[in-house]
């Protein structure tokens, strides 16, 4: 993943809310198809990449995002955005024929994105955890199962078929941007 994909994706959010929104969004948008090429294990909240971050903080430190942070229940909650500066030199990249380039790659995950930002953060963990099983091969009935035991998840909660909606969308997804 590159500073130009990360500022690109917390753009479209403006701002963008959670480590935690951002690790899925990053996974979800990878399995639909795009090219942002980071790493991902599975931690206790899902599909986690090291790579997202140290990039993350990276680009805290040199000031391409701004990092808020926020009290909550659970300690700490950040919230990211584009500083101006970042901003500027995005809309001049964009402006050249390597930054066109570079926007192409990514304009078509712009709507999936968007949805993802919107998503209830505890179905995009879920259905994070879901594709990850699905990207090991497992079938969805047993993709389904994984998640459920790995979760904690009861069998009568709404929460695993709406999780598995959205990320049967972001699937398909993948097929048609491979198309």
């Amino acid at each position: 993943m590159t500073r130009y994909q990360l500022a690109k994706l917390v753009s479209w959010a403006d701002p963008l809310h959670t480590r935690k929104r951002l690790q899925k969004i990053v996974f979800m948008l990878q399995a639909a198809g795009c090219p942002l090429e980071a790493e991902f294990t599975l931690h206790h909240y899902g599909p986690y990449s090291e790579e997202v971050a140290r990039l993350t903080d990276e680009s805290v430190r040199v000031a391409l995002l701004e990092e808020q942070a926020f009290e909550n229940t659970m300690g700490q909650q950040y919230c990211y955005r584009l500083t101006e500066a970042a901003r500027q030199k995005m809309t001049q990249l964009e402006q050249t024929e390597q930054g066109q380039g570079l926007l192409a790659q990514l304009a078509p995950f712009e709507a999936i994105d968007r949805s993802l930002i919107q998503a209830d953060l505890k179905e995009l963990e879920v259905a994070a955890t879901l594709l990850y099983f699905r990207r090991q091969n497992h079938e969805w009935s047993e993709a389904i199962e994984k998640t459920r035991a790995v979760k904690n998840i009861p069998g009568e909660s709404p929460l695993l078929p709406k999780a598995e909606k959205l990320a049967r969308t972001v699937e398909e997804a993948s097929r048609i941007s491979a198309a």
